[in-house]
């Protein structure tokens, strides 16, 4: 039989869990680009994308303000309502509408939200979860993250499939993470401060200059492996796949991720920091697949093998970035690791392209030898690092509160 406090327990995760469900659901109308445009024949291309690229722009500075205020003039409850409110209202608006321009307005407030539920979901676990489950639950987090970004963009290219504004309603699954959170997410304890004495008045928490190189990290290697998912299409065109084919590809990113989240809790627990170098190596081997495959199959390890690697990166960046900090300080670190991956994703379009034209490389496949190049210096880099550096103590009291 469940006790009454496992049962409890059992509610915090789920509204947890159903919060990391709708994180990637920036790319629920990525498959219905193209019914849009049809829609708007007289919208030209790089606008079109505003539709995809607006909700992530203004996810920046909200990641930055809602980590900043997150449990300390603003509940965590507050906002977590407040981030499924607005991913959903602000998701669904443009089924009702025809007008290109409150499309964006109306995806600038989906962005709203967007910005908020990444870094509030990692720092929910750090405040709600006894420490020695954190590994465990951050790696079935990545793996709802996965299942959600999976189900999202398969019924938003099967809805934009009836009409292009259907794909807009898949952002319906914001309302039942709201109502979770509702009625069952509580408000994590206040972490007191260390307290001051006569002598040594107690000093405000700096945020460690760890937290800013994560951030960076993590944005250089969004740089790196972005082009594996918007230029995935255009590379298999040139060994003769189609479009549809590409998007069974792409697909088994996520299904690597969802691996990587199955086994991560364990493989902390045992290697730590390091598992972040398995994560990088097998972003190498994905880049080596990408760079040289002429096989659709092999490309489908790559995109696999990619997927793993990342949600390994990610995860094991969180928990280590988690453990420096003071627990009132999670909302704010996780938003700067989440800023970095944002700036690095909208940035690495323009780098490429820059690179590229000054160079004048016209094969797309550069990208990938830029990626081999890269995350193989990122891999010494942090090989080399962690054999010289003790990992940082945890800040102040126990991370986490009991529920």
């Amino acid at each position: 039989m469940v006790s009454m406090s496992e049962k409890k327990q059992s509610l915090v995760l789920l509204a947890i869990f159903s919060f990391a469900f709708i994180a990637m659901g920036v790319g629920t109308i990525t498959p219905a680009i193209a019914a849009i445009g049809a829609a708007f024949p007289q919208i030209g291309f790089s606008t079109l994308l505003l539709v995809s690229t607006i909700p992530s722009l203004v996810s920046i500075p909200v990641a930055i303000i809602g980590g900043s205020i997150a449990g300390k003039s603003v509940k965590y409850r507050t906002l977590v309502l407040f981030a499924a409110l607005m991913f959903t209202i602000g998701g669904i608006i443009p089924y009702f509408i025809n007008d290109f321009t409150l499309i964006l307005v109306s995806r600038a407030f989906f962005g709203l939200g967007l910005g908020l539920i990444m870094p509030l979901n990692t720092a929910l676990i750090f405040n709600l979860i006894p420490p020695d489950k954190q590994a465990n639950i951050m790696g079935i987090n990545g793996v709802v993250m996965n299942i959600g970004g999976i189900v999202l963009q398969l019924l938003g290219g099967v809805f934009a499939s009836v009409q292009w504004n259907y794909s807009f309603l898949a952002h319906g699954f914001g309302l039942i993470t709201f109502l979770l959170t509702l009625f069952f997410l509580p408000e994590p304890k206040k972490h007191e401060l260390p307290a001051g004495t006569a002598d040594a008045p107690a000093q405000k928490l700096k945020m460690p200059v760890s937290i800013f190189g994560w951030g960076i990290a993590f944005g250089v290697a969004t740089i790196l492996y972005y082009p594996s998912l918007t230029n995935m299409s255009s590379v298999l065109e040139t060994i003769g796949a189609n479009s549809a084919v590409a998007g069974i590809v792409l697909m088994f990113m996520t299904i690597g991720g969802m691996l990587a989240g199955i086994v991560f809790g364990k493989t902390f627990k045992k290697f730590g920091r390091q598992t972040l170098s398995f994560g990088l190596f097998f972003f190498v081997l994905s880049q080596v697949l990408f760079a040289f495959s002429q096989s659709v199959p092999l490309f489908i390890i790559g995109e696999a093998l990619m997927g793993f690697g990342l949600t390994l990166t990610m995860t094991s960046i969180n928990m280590m970035a988690g453990a420096s900090v003071h627990p009132s300080q999670t909302p704010m670190a996780m938003s700067i690791i989440v800023t970095g991956m944002n700036l690095g994703g909208f940035l690495s379009g323009y780098i490429y392209a820059a690179v590229m034209g000054t160079l004048g490389i016209t094969t797309l496949r550069f990208q990938y030898y830029s990626g081999i190049v890269g995350f193989a210096a990122l891999l010494i880099f942090f090989l080399v690092l962690f054999s010289m550096k003790r990992p940082a103590a945890p800040v102040g009291p126990s991370q986490a509160s009991s529920h």
